[in-house]
């Protein structure tokens, strides 16, 4: 399958990559193992702001994770082209929430169900998602990831 080609069907469009902010690489390759470094949910070229639960609504927080979701892909394809992705494996969704917010799974799911759109329910990845207080440039949303590499 053509992820571009998938993307487009599906009328999605990336945002332009964002560079490392620190001492780090955006996305790195070790074996048949792609990793991509923590990022956040951007629109416009700006950071979204905000705290699940006081700022933002449930349906904000998954669609920042969703815009989260994209800015991953687009550093992929930026970097080695999404082509060469079988799937993503492992999902990890920090979210920044007020000490009452209990859904953070459900924030997750933002991600994990373009992922499914992308890829198909048979290759979601498995996953985690935990509250924290904060998060760089005070976003709603950070995720990490691994993705497998087509053989």
């Amino acid at each position: 399958m053509n992820f571009s080609s998938r993307l487009s069907q599906l009328g999605l469009e990336l945002p332009a990559p964002i560079r490392p902010l620190g001492s780090y690489r955006t996305v790195s390759i070790s074996g048949s193992q792609m990793y991509v470094s923590g990022l956040g949910p951007f629109e416009n070229g700006k950071p979204i702001v905000g705290t699940v639960g006081a700022d933002l609504s449930l349906e904000a927080a998954q669609r920042a994770a969703r815009l989260t979701m994209l800015m991953i892909l687009s550093c992929i394809e930026d970097e080695y082209g999404l082509d060469k992705v079988d799937r993503c494996s492992r999902l990890t969704v920090y979210v920044r929430a007020d000490a009452s917010f209990t859904q953070h799974p459900q924030v997750a799911n933002g991600a994990s169900d373009l992922l499914r759109e992308l890829f198909g329910a048979d290759k979601l990845p498995a996953r985690s998602a935990l509250g924290v207080h904060t998060l760089p440039m005070g976003i709603p949303v950070e995720i990490d990831s691994v993705f497998e590499l087509k053989v």
